[in-house]
């Protein structure tokens, strides 16, 4: 009983060397200002946040999906046990660092990363509360992507875990990218019935936001900028003419052009903003001060450097597809 009053009150810390408590207190500041108000990451576009609250207040839209997307995911870890390489030390090790390196970049567990016979240029994550969660990467990415930019796609896939992203994304995947019949019975019967039009435009707009915020996190894991430009214009054009230097510029305009015209509202249920987008709105986090707390070794001098605030409102223009240029 002595022994444990005269531990009351006592630093936990104390008799440790100073220079371990100072690292100690660095490491809590650092984390503390890495995050937002709202306990999401200080990176995450605002626009993520907003529409997410406004799903949660669809009646039974996350206790349902969160049903659904617990069984597919689990069925999908049985898949691709049986059917993709788990990368690891001793298999695709190169992969398995990048995994690591995102990881710890973050602050998240390190994740199963998985490779499957697939040509198309993707990759994707599945994340739960209860289910490990895992990457995918399809071969065809893997096979032309430069390791660096394989590094921004795992580090973007890292941010849909950093950024609590599982439920919805996955609801995303399942209603807007094709895979509804995944989820078979019943429960699929549900949600359809649950998702009004308007919601599935809701779901689409929060999903295309959520990108916005994963490709910042791939562009905090890369060691380039350059790298993350590289990847959406490769989905753009396939990667299979060689190596080319994205005009920056020209993609401004191009994006102009776009955002100019009515044909943009196709993109009302998309997943996902156009490669085009994408970029640009990369192009705008690079200029953010935000990027520079977590990677000030990439800083250039003379960087342009904008607030969260402005960076956020200058990407917002860029991708709500409701808004004219």
């Amino acid at each position: 009983m002595e022994y444990q009053n005269r531990l009351q009150g006592r630093d936990p810390l104390m008799g440790l060397p100073s220079g371990f408590r100072s690292y100690v207190k660095q490491r809590k500041d650092m984390e503390s200002a890495r995050l937002s108000g709202n306990g999401l990451p200080n990176y995450a576009f605002a626009m993520d946040y907003e529409l997410r609250k406004k799903l949660d207040s669809i009646p039974q839209l996350y206790s349902l999906g969160k049903k659904i997307c617990g069984t597919v995911a689990s069925r999908y870890m049985q898949m691709y046990n049986r059917e993709a390489l788990l990368v690891g030390p001793d298999q695709f090790p190169e992969v398995y660092q990048i995994g690591c390196d995102c990881a710890k970049r973050l602050g998240i567990g390190i994740p199963n990363i998985y490779i499957i016979n697939d040509q198309t240029l993707n990759a994707y994550t599945y994340a739960m509360d209860d289910v490990e969660p895992i990457i995918v990467v399809h071969s065809g990415l893997y096979e032309r992507f430069t390791l660096g930019e394989l590094r921004c796609v795992i580090g973007h896939e890292c941010g849909h875990i950093h950024n609590q992203h599982g439920v919805y994304n996955m609801l995303a995947q399942l209603l807007l990218v094709g895979g509804l019949a995944a989820a078979g019975g019943a429960l699929s019967a549900q949600i359809l019935q649950l998702l009004t039009m308007s919601s599935q435009v809701a779901l689409s707009a929060w999903s295309r936001a959520a990108e916005v915020t994963c490709d910042r996190a791939g562009m905090i894991c890369c060691e380039q900028e350059e790298d993350a430009y590289q990847v959406n214009a490769k989905l753009m054009y396939g990667a299979a003419l060689g190596e080319h230097t994205v005009n920056l510029e020209a993609l401004r305009r191009q994006l102009e052009m776009q955002m100019g015209n009515m044909a943009r509202l196709d993109e009302l249920l998309a997943s996902h903003p156009s490669s085009v987008r994408r970029i640009v709105a990369e192009m705008e986090f690079a200029e953010c001060e935000v990027f520079y707390r977590w990677r000030p070794e990439l800083k250039k001098p003379g960087q342009v450097m904008r607030s969260r605030q402005e960076t956020d409102e200058r990407c917002r223009r860029f991708v709500d597809v409701m808004k004219k240029g």
